[in-house]
Formats: structure tokens, C-alpha cells, sequence
């Protein structure tokens, strides 16, 4: 048996890497490997580190809020400047917080990609030729781009956030910090340090935002009291997917259900099951369960993966 994976980002070569034994292949558009994480690379658990048997540092965050004017109206400022709408359930918390989190190396995806066969690049995975053939299929591209490919037609409105991360360097500093910014005099919603890389978080921006890279870093750095003269080697890059917001539940399971009853296509990852909430640390438990579904498929396990995604 062999399994095609579509996608090569964290979600993909982390499928390829566990379903080894399945004689995984990967498909990939872009004509690199792409690594899509570089806001924030760090897990809650060492989960993924453990499988792929690649040490991750285990390190001590501290997490804090920038404060604005009150808890309530901080909340549904920080909700309004990451998703475009005023919401009382998004992750910010009063106060300041300590917390466990795995750094993965910096060369992750390169490591994850070194044991896997069969990566094609610059391919993109032709799915309707696919139908029928028997060959499983998980897909991590985002749910939108997979409607699209097999001309679903009741395709909802998908709302997302572009954006852009903004990358320095701090000159001695060995610190891991998250910093999140409700107030919106300020462009960026989160401000990170992870070991001497300073991250710069800000979405809602277009095509035509202009990016002021040096300024903006220099600025979130003094918010941290780290001087300006230590901040350099300031460089941006723009995203697609800063922020997902939910679409309708049960739209979103019966595109899953009917994907995996007629192509045999399993979805893996935040985007490819379109859930906001969704960690990289769940997707080890993901990849097990649809390894289970290939190995033993019938119907009704198609209605399953929808229940789980």
C-alpha cells in the first residue's frame, strides 16, 4: 500500500514521517519546501519531537498582556485586531502567566524532509484524476483550495487574515517571552522572544500595507525594555493565513465526510479541516487515527473523520 500526501509544510512531513511503512509520497506545489510557521514555532508538548526522534528544548514562557484599558475591552480588542470581529472566547488572559513550552530547532522542516523517499516539488496533486484509483490520500492543503480542486459546490464564505511577520535579531539575549498587544495604536498583536529572535506578529494587512520592518521591531523591542541599538538583521514576511476564523460546523463535516467518501481524501492540519483552534500538537494524535481509517477502510469511517475534524 502507498499513501500520497499533499503538502510538504509541518502537517505534511510529519504525516510522511509516521506512515513510513505505507510508502508515503508527497506532493508539493511550490518548488521548495515551504515552512510556514515562522511566527512562532514552539509546542505545548513534546509530542512531535518524541515521534519524529528529534530533541526539542524544553524551556520556561512567560506569557503577558500589554495593557489597554480593562480586561473586558482588552479582549474584545485583541479579538477584533486578529480576526476582524469583537469575540469574547479568544486566548487572552489577565495577568502574567508561566508556562512549559518545546522549541524545535530551527532547521525542523529540513530535518523532517532528510528520511522521507518521495518529495515532488513544483507538483500539484492532480485529485480528480485520483478518483477511483484506491490510493489514500492526506491532504493539508487549506479546505477553500481543496473545495475548489474538486468543484464542491456549496462552498461557504472562508474569512482569513493576511499578514505579515516581522523577524530581528537581539544581541545578548537568551529569553523566551510572548507578549500579546490588545491596544490598536499599536500594528502588531503578539510580540515574541525565542532564544535571541524577536517575532513581530501583525495581521489585517493587504497586498498594499506598507511594511515598516525597522520601526515596528524597534518598537515592539522597547515594549520589552530591550534597548534598540541591540535589535538588527530586521527582515518581513508576508502570509496568507495569519488568522482563520470559523466557518458553519456542519458545512465543514459534510465537505469532510463527502471528500473522504468519494476521493478516499483524509484532511490533517488547522487549515486543511479549517479549525482556528486546532494545535500542532494535536496532529500526532490525527495522523494515528487516519493511519487506522487506511488500514481499514469502510463508509462508515468516512462519517468518523468528519466527527473527529
Amino acid at each position: 500500500m502507498t499513501v500520497h500526501i499533499v503538502g510538504a509544510g509541518l502537517a505534511g512531513l510529519l504525516a510522511a514521517n509516521m506512515l513510513n511503512k505505507l510508502d508515503p509520497q508527497v506532493f508539493e506545489r511550490q518548488l521548495k519546501l515551504p515552512n510556514n510557521h515562522s511566527a512562532v514555532l514552539r509546542f505545548r508538548t513534546s509530542a512531535i519531537g518524541d515521534v519524529l526522534g528529534i530533541p526539542f528544548r524544553q524551556v520556561t514562557l512567560v506569557k503577558s498582556i500589554q495593557p489597554w484599558k480593562n480586561p473586558a475591552a482588552d479582549a474584545l480588542a485583541y479579538s477584533m485586531k486578529i480576526g476582524g470581529e469583537s469575540r469574547s472566547d479568544r486566548s487572552i488572559n489577565s495577568g502574567e502567566l508561566v508556562d512549559t513550552r518545546w522549541i524545535a530547532p530551527p532547521n525542523l522542516i529540513e530535518l523532517m524532509s532528510k528520511d522521507i523517499n518521495s518529495i515532488n516539488l513544483g507538483t500539484p496533486y492532480p485529485f480528480n484524476e485520483m478518483k477511483g484509483q484506491g490510493v489514500p490520500i492526506i491532504s493539508t492543503i487549506p479546505m477553500p483550495v481543496l473545495m475548489d480542486e474538486l468543484n464542491w459546490p456549496d462552498k461557504p464564505e472562508f474569512r482569513f487574515m493576511h499578514g505579515y511577520n516581522i523577524s530581528a535579531d537581539i544581541e545578548r539575549c537568551n529569553a523566551y517571552v510572548s507578549l500579546m498587544v490588545p491596544s490598536p495604536a499599536y500594528p502588531f498583536s503578539r510580540i515574541s522572544i525565542t532564544g535571541s529572535q524577536l517575532i513581530v506578529e501583525i495581521p489585517q494587512c493587504d497586498g498594499s500595507f506598507e511594511v515598516d520592518a525597522r520601526t515596528w521591531a524597534t518598537m515592539a523591542a522597547s515594549l520589552l525594555g530591550i534597548e534598540i541599538e541591540r535589535v538588527g538583521n530586521v527582515r518581513s514576511l508576508r502570509q496568507t493565513y495569519v488568522k482563520i476564523l470559523p466557518v458553519d460546523d456542519g458545512v465543514r463535516r459534510e465537505f469532510i465526510y463527502w471528500a473522504s467518501k468519494e476521493y478516499n481524501i483524509y484532511s490533517l492540519g488547522r487549515f486543511a479541516c479549517w479549525r482556528p483552534g486546532l494545535l500542532l500538537d494535536d496532529l500526532v494524535k490525527d495522523v494515528r487515527l487516519i493511519e487506522s481509517w487506511i488500514t481499514r477502510r469502510k463508509d462508515h469511517y468516512a462519517r468518523a473523520i468528519a466527527a473527529r475534524a
